[in-house]
């Protein structure tokens, strides 16, 4: 954990304050061993899972695209976890970020810094899969770039209609990928083949 200044820590302590006061209204022990320090536990569990709330990433080390390649490259089977906005519940899954480079050439791992960059903030997966792709582009400057994210949602599973197995897919193109439909569908097809 970083150092935190006194109107942070002041902050933290407010915030521990209030956990702590709802856990006494809804019946929640905290006199016991496993719960007297879970109001510290929640509060630097968001601070960690929450911490890129505002901020662009931007740290894409760029590489030439000396030799013109010109075809997909797909990231395959990024893991991610977020969370959702509506309850603070995880949502978590796989992500395939796909482009078709133009000057530029980015290295593998940045594209799973950017899905995690953005899952660390409460959201919708819809808006996660439009923040990897706005960033991506913006930053990279393909031709066109894809991205799909498979979710599994603990708000569906544990409470309201409890489906343990049910799952939510989102996508999102630029460029070429939203202007030419064979090449979407060939991405689809790619991340097809690598579930295999």
């Amino acid at each position: 954990m970083y150092e935190v200044s006194d109107a942070e820590q002041q902050k933290i302590n407010a915030a521990t304050h209030n956990i702590r006061s709802a856990m006494y209204e809804l019946g929640i022990i905290q006199s016991s061993e496993e719960t007297k320090k879970t109001p510290e536990r929640v509060i630097k569990m968001w601070m960690a899972s929450f911490e890129h709330i505002g901020d662009e990433y931007e740290d894409f080390h760029l590489s030439d695209n000396k030799h013109a390649y010109n075809q997909i490259i797909h990231f395959s089977n990024i893991h991610y976890v977020s969370w959702c906005a509506h309850h603070l519940l995880c949502f978590s899954g796989m992500a395939h970020v796909l482009y078709i480079p133009d000057k530029h050439l980015v290295g593998a791992s940045k594209s799973a810094r950017i899905v995690e960059w953005y899952s660390k903030r409460p959201q919708l997966q819809e808006n996660l899969c439009h923040d990897i792709i706005n960033s991506f582009v913006g930053g990279v400057k393909p031709l066109g770039a894809m991205v799909v994210l498979f979710g599994a949602h603990d708000c569906m599973r544990c409470r309201g209609v409890k489906q343990k197995d049910s799952g939510m897919t989102t996508s999102a193109v630029k460029g070429i990928f939203a202007d030419e439909q064979d090449m979407e569908l060939k991405g689809f097809k790619l991340i097809e083949l690598s579930q295999r």
